[in-house]
């Protein structure tokens, strides 16, 4: 077996294929192909790409174009026969108007349904003409529909043909376990007067008068060949009316042309000679060729008749085509091309001999299951359209060679140069392909890079840090948590927070990584406008295990501003996905501005319990002393009220707060191990003071001395007292946390702050209390009394500064001072 030269093109890749299953269609620049599922891609050979996706309810068996090429016939399994237009750019004679590169998805509707028949094999449309196949109880039927303009269609006659039983074929067990489709293709008498038509074959007129008859030639009737999977070959002619018999019964125009005694594969035309192709030519499975061709009349005075010739090729064959000259089949293992031209044409006998030793050229092209084409390009080559078992579309160049098919050798002073050259080429190839490696090695360093950020970021989205998290020690994969610190720089003390990002995740968090924490001051004042600050740190790289210390100042504008949210976040820059000089500059600039993704890590309070100062002093600069009318104003704008600046009348005394809480409640929801009174009021005391050292005990006194963020002393005293006239049920222990400071600012604010560890330590905690205390009727009515004339001088004040245009004068701020005294000297119990 020779070997023909040719070259293979790659022109896109689809999903694997059946190899029975497979179909396809060319039109022009335009290939339509179905891999026997339920989609049909048309697929545009000249921009290599899918066009369009056209999705069908079950899968796909068979397919056709109408006449005009404007419709689309196609079998499905579900037995039903659909008939759909085709998208404008395919229909119309004009270049595409597709433009997109995407693919255009165009889902069939049921009603697109024309014929529904479960036992349907195959179909043809010739002459406006349906021709369906059906087998149904051991019966082939062939039914004849007008071509569905209008619905229902309209049956015009019916012709059947008895089966065959297929053990006489000596089928083996692996081709009967493969369904092989019956062929229907319909041939037309080649003459001035034939239809012009490029999906259909024709035939030269002497050939086709002598197969067909008189009648179907002298009316050029199209004929409808049948290939049947037990080996017949079945015709009928389309349009010539069917006759009766001598009893007056009709007669079956169907008639057996030949049998290959193996399923049938493909029929078609071939040898083109000046009045048309002067061979029928048809395979079948196993590699049987059958070649029909017509014998001129002799000078013995024979009539011209036509001859069957049998030739043998290597199978199974799976597909195959023909154009002017050869016959090009597919046995899987590789694509072959058969010269059906002969070189004399002397007798018959002669040109039957020479069919019998006819042997196949090897393209070199293996695992093909469907072919399209032949046609020939401008330069004279030969091109196939192939699909390959693993889902791949090809084409096939041959180049225009001698009679055989076979390139002409190559002088051998040239020899030297076209090796050269092919070295060349190799080493080009090989470039190309080291360049291409190279891009596709950064390409999946990104895609892995891509996986991983998305990875992190679903953890940090599942695992959102909060107050909860940091506070009540729950460990997350990556967490952030602060402590607020007192540093000394150049003789003047600065309060700073220290955020530990810490990763205990399996995941590395890689370049491009920025952990960005925002201060946003809670207090409101005149000065306080754009006080938020965002700092950034970037990091290179923070492997599983480790952790990042960075240090941001709490300080604004050039004062100290207490309570603070902080707010911390990862931040990842998708630029860092790709390298500078493989990104354009359109992708850089679109990363610039939008590419990045932000998510939170949790979320941070910082007060006046974090900020004071459990030892040593203060520098000079930062102690203030504070009257009663600023710790007023301070405590008011710290509350988001505006005040104005008046005279201040110093209040050397100290003041004294109080916050009460149950004994038990507080026991319960730290956990407190602790018997002794002294030891539960030491344990409280270090869970104010230092939140941060849980289960270690930094204060070692109920009492204790400690510096305020304005400098003054302050006093904090945690005992134990027993109300003995709060509950029914008797005496109940509770825990006095008081506030002692001659700082105005300082004890509203750590009042503040206690009552906001409370209620977040009431909040998160998921214990609750075993019972409800039973309160004595007298005691809350003595509470609301209490209440309801401290808020009754409140009113007063706020009309009296109503009346006098302001509220803030020395007078006013003393009541509003004394209504606090009085308001936080008796406090009500935290059950």
């Amino acid at each position: 077996m020779d070997a023909v030269r040719c070259s293979v093109e790659y022109l896109s890749e689809f999903s694997d294929c059946q190899s029975h299953s497979v179909r396809v269609i060319q039109d022009g620049v335009n290939l339509l192909l179905t891999r026997g599922d339920r989609e049909v891609l048309i697929f545009n050979v000249l921009e290599r790409r899918v066009t369009t996706v056209m999705l069908f309810e079950a899968s796909m068996i068979h397919l056709a174009l109408s006449d005009d090429k404007h419709r689309l016939y196609a079998l499905c399994a579900n037995g039903g026969l659909y008939c759909t237009p085709l998208p404008p750019q395919l229909s119309s004679s004009s270049v595409q108007v597709n433009k997109s590169p995407d693919s255009v998805l165009f889902t069939v509707p049921d009603d697109s349904i024309v014929l529904k028949n479960a036992s349907l094999q195959a179909f043809t449309i010739a002459e406006k003409i349906l021709v369906t196949l059906s087998l149904h109880k051991s019966v082939w039927s062939f039914d004849l529909y007008e071509e569905p303009g209008s619905r229902p269609l309209h049956k015009l006659a019916c012709f059947q043909v008895v089966t065959l039983n297929t053990c006489c074929l000596n089928l083996t067990d692996k081709e009967k376990s493969v369904s092989s489709p019956p062929v229907l293709t319909c041939i037309y008498p080649e003459g001035p007067t034939s239809v012009s038509t490029d999906l259909h074959p024709h035939l030269e007129p002497h050939l086709f008068r002598l197969l067909f008859g008189v009648d179907a030639s002298l009316v050029n009737s199209p004929v409808i060949l049948c290939g049947l999977p037990d080996g017949r070959i079945c015709c009928f002619t389309l349009l010539v009316p069917t006759l009766a018999g001598p009893t007056g019964e009709q007669r079956s125009p169907v008639r057996v042309l030949q049998s290959l005694e193996q399923p049938v594969v493909f029929i078609g035309t071939c040898v083109s000679g000046e009045h048309g192709p002067q061979c029928l030519v048809a395979v079948g499975q196993r590699g049987k060729l059958l070649i029909v061709r017509s014998k001129q009349a002799s000078l013995e005075g024979k009539k011209a008749d036509y001859s069957f010739n049998e030739h043998s090729v290597r199978g199974p064959v799976l597909c195959a085509c023909v154009d002017d000259k050869r016959l090009y089949y597919s046995s899987l293992s590789d694509l072959h091309a058969l010269q059906l031209t002969t070189t004399s044409s002397s007798e018959a006998t002669e040109t039957e001999s020479q069919l019998q030793t006819l042997t196949s050229d090897s393209l070199g092209v293996c695992r093909v299951v469907a072919l399209a084409g032949p046609y020939t390009n401008p330069t004279g080559s030969v091109q196939l359209l192939a699909v390959s078992l693993s889902g791949r579309l090809l084409r096939v160049n041959l180049p225009q060679g001698s009679e055989k098919g076979n390139v002409p050798r190559l002088p051998s002073s040239l020899a030297g140069q076209k090796v050269k050259d092919l070295l060349a080429s190799i080493a080009n190839i090989w470039e190309r392909a080291e360049s291409l490696k190279h891009k596709l090695q950064k390409k999946n360093d990104s895609l892995k890079h891509l996986n991983q950020v998305i990875h992190v970021y679903s953890l940090l989205l599942d695992n959102h840090g909060n107050e909860k998290a940091c506070n009540m020690g729950t460990k997350h994969p990556i967490s952030c948590c602060g402590v607020a610190r007192w540093s000394s720089l150049l003789q003047r003390d600065s309060l700073t927070l220290t955020c530990v990002l810490e990763n205990s995740s399996g995941c590395t968090l890689e370049h491009g990584w920025t952990l960005c924490i925002q201060v946003h001051p809670l207090s409101k004042g005149p000065n306080m406008e754009g006080s938020s600050r965002t700092y950034s740190f970037p990091f290179m790289k923070l492997d599983s295990g480790q952790k990042l210390d960075v240090t941001v100042p709490l300080e604004s504008t050039g004062r100290l501003s207490l309570p603070v949210k902080v707010y911390c976040s990862l931040v990842f820059s998708l630029s860092a996905l790709f390298s500078p000089e493989a990104s354009s500059p359109g992708v850089s600039q679109l990363l610039t501005e939008t590419g990045s993704i932000s998510a939170p890590l949790s979320t941070l309070t910082v007060d006046w319990l974090d900020a004071l100062r459990l030892d040593g002093s203060f520098s000079h600069g930062n102690i203030r002393h504070d009257t009663v009318t600023d710790g007023i104003q301070a405590f008011l704008r710290s509350r988001g009220v505006l005040t104005k600046d008046s005279d201040t009348t110093t209040k050397s005394a100290p003041i004294t707060v109080m916050v009460r809480v149950s004994s038990e409640l507080l026991k319960t929801k730290l956990h407190l191990s602790a018997t002794s009174s002294g030891e539960r009021c030491m344990s409280v005391l270090n869970w104010l003071v230092s939140p941060e050292a849980r289960g270690q005990m930094s204060v070692q006194s109920p009492v204790v001395c400690v510096y305020s963020p304005d400098g003054c002393s302050v006093k904090l005293l945690v005992k134990e007292v027993t109300l003995g006239d709060f509950c029914s049920d008797g005496p109940l222990e509770v825990l006095e946390i008081r506030v002692e400071s001659s700082s105005v600012a300082a004890v509203c604010g750590l009042h503040h702050a206690i009552l906001r560890r409370l209620q977040v330590l009431l909040r998160d905690s998921a214990v609750k209390c075993g019972h409800t205390k039973q309160l004595k009727a007298q005691s809350l009515f003595e509470a609301v009394r209490h209440v309801e004339s401290l808020y009754k001088e409140l009113q007063d004040a706020q009309n009296q500064a109503a009346l006098g245009g302001t509220m803030k004068t020395n007078k006013n701020s003393e009541i509003l001072f004394r209504i606090f005294l009085q308001l936080r000297a008796n406090p009500l119990v935290i059950l």
